[in-house]
């Protein structure tokens, strides 16, 4: 056990996918059901990691400041956008110091980013849509040096799934569907 993961588990997923490449690939969803003004409830779909069914039995409020129209009760999509990098990003990192047995005290990441709201409201056809940037700080206690620490950094970086999907895109695809 390092930094409460169970290195023997992890080596054992890591054989399995090795053998069975269908055991690696994890399928998600998630349902969003907009319930007044700019409110809406997330709620998890059931997750398929290879062939196994996992019930996700989570939901989630989803909303925005007044200044944006909003009732300020809940995070924003934007902010649910930058905790998902930042928590990806920091289950990159633990599982990277934990196979390298760097035992960690504390852990923080911190994301921003920065929105031109014009682009979104259609004033400014030139504004981008989208977060032209997104910067994180990972702040980190243990008993390793700098340089493995700054490797953990860019690996982490270079495996999380969530990082890699904001800064490489990914088709994004949909279908109108109209009740009566």
């Amino acid at each position: 056990m390092r930094n409460s993961i169970s290195i023997s588990a992890l080596s054992e997923y890591v054989n399995e996918v090795k053998e069975f490449r269908a055991e690696g690939i994890a399928k998600y969803g998630v349902e969003v059901d907009w319930q007044t003004g700019t409110r809406a409830i997330a709620k998890a779909l059931p997750m398929e990691i290879g062939p196994h069914i996992v019930s996700r039995d989570f939901q989630w409020v989803i909303d925005e400041p007044r200044q944006l129209l909003g009732t300020n009760q809940a995070p924003n999509p934007q902010e649910y956008l930058l905790s998902g990098v930042g928590a990806c990003l920091m289950v990159a990192f633990t599982v990277g110091a934990s196979m390298k047995e760097i035992q960690l005290e504390s852990l923080k990441v911190t994301v921003s980013g920065e929105l031109d709201l014009a682009g979104f409201l259609e004033v400014d056809s030139l504004a981008p849509v989208g977060f032209k940037n997104i910067n994180y700080v990972i702040e980190v206690k243990s008993d390793a040096g700098r340089d493995e620490l700054e490797m953990l950094r860019r690996k982490a970086q270079a495996h999380s799934p969530n990082a890699m999907t904001v800064m490489l895109g990914a088709d994004v695809n949909g279908k109108l569907v109209i009740k009566d």
